[in-house]
């Protein structure tokens, strides 16, 4: 079961990079993204510290049950996670580095923290969300992580209390967003935001434990990845997709390279 999660975990981290590396690499043409530099400069995820949820909003999860958030939390802390149900760039491979890392915490999911995703764009089904929560999270953890979605006024309440910023691109149906995690106290105020190409086990343990004693952390760290992608489909390609990214070129695709390369050494089940 441990190699399993170290294997699941390795895999999300480099899918992650993969998708940055396939980005970085697209942008050395000459396509264009919808969105302006000016329009990606307006997105960003900067919660109050301590900042109450609304508890009184009304959730919907991928089954169609409907709860008000605070039966959600179900007296427990919560890791969320803001995603597009239908992105086709980074919200799957983030959602499924933070499922990775919980089960390796040594956290008991429906025990000491359930799992929320809360869906960004109000259009998308629930059909949609099932799709999203099959592809990415499995094992005894699908029963305690919960897809929701919201009506467009609630979904931006929900938004704006976690002081999540997306800007949508309507020519391409995308949101530039952060990708962040965001772990909240069992009565609905934030307590930690984390980010970075991935979650250690470590992060989210204690920042579960400490939210769970009531305990709020700094919510001082910066986005370190964007969201918003390059879709081979439509050959649209992102003006950045992290402020790594910024001056994407040779230095950036060696870096990424070195990265996936990193890892896999570091995986003792790599080495035969």
């Amino acid at each position: 079961m441990a190699y399993a999660g170290r294997q699941r975990l390795r895999c999300s981290r480099i899918a992650i990079i993969i998708a940055c590396l396939g980005l970085a690499i697209g942008g050395i043409g000459s396509a264009r993204a919808a969105l302006s530099r000016a329009d990606i400069a307006r997105v960003q995820a900067a919660p109050e510290p301590n900042a109450p949820l609304p508890t009184d909003l009304a959730l919907t999860d991928e089954k169609d049950t409907t709860k008000t958030l605070r039966q959600w939390l179900n007296g427990k802390p919560t890791i969320w996670v803001l995603a597009d149900y239908t992105c086709k760039t980074l919200c799957g491979p983030a959602i499924g580095a933070v499922a990775d890392a919980l089960d390796r915490s040594g956290l008991r999911p429906g025990q000491d923290f359930n799992y929320m995703v809360a869906g960004l764009d109000a259009k998308d089904t629930a059909a949609d969300a099932a799709t999203m929560k099959h592809a990415r999270i499995d094992g005894s953890l699908a029963d305690y992580t919960f897809f929701l979605r919201a009506s467009p006024r609630d979904t931006a309440t929900l938004l704006h209390a976690f002081g999540f910023q997306p800007v949508y691109d309507r020519d391409n149906d995308q949101f530039a967003h952060p990708e962040a995690a965001f772990v909240v106290t069992p009565q609905g105020r934030i307590a930690f935001m984390l980010s970075d190409l991935a979650f250690r086990p470590s992060d989210l343990r204690l920042a579960l434990v400490s939210a769970s004693q009531g305990r709020v952390g700094s919510l001082a760290d910066h986005i370190r990845l964007l969201c918003y992608g390059f879709d081979p489909a439509r050959g649209v390609y992102n003006v950045a997709i992290g402020r790594v990214l910024a001056g994407a070129g040779a230095v950036t695709v060696i870096s990424l390279i070195l990265l996936i390369a990193g890892l896999l050494r570091a995986d003792p089940s790599s080495r035969g």
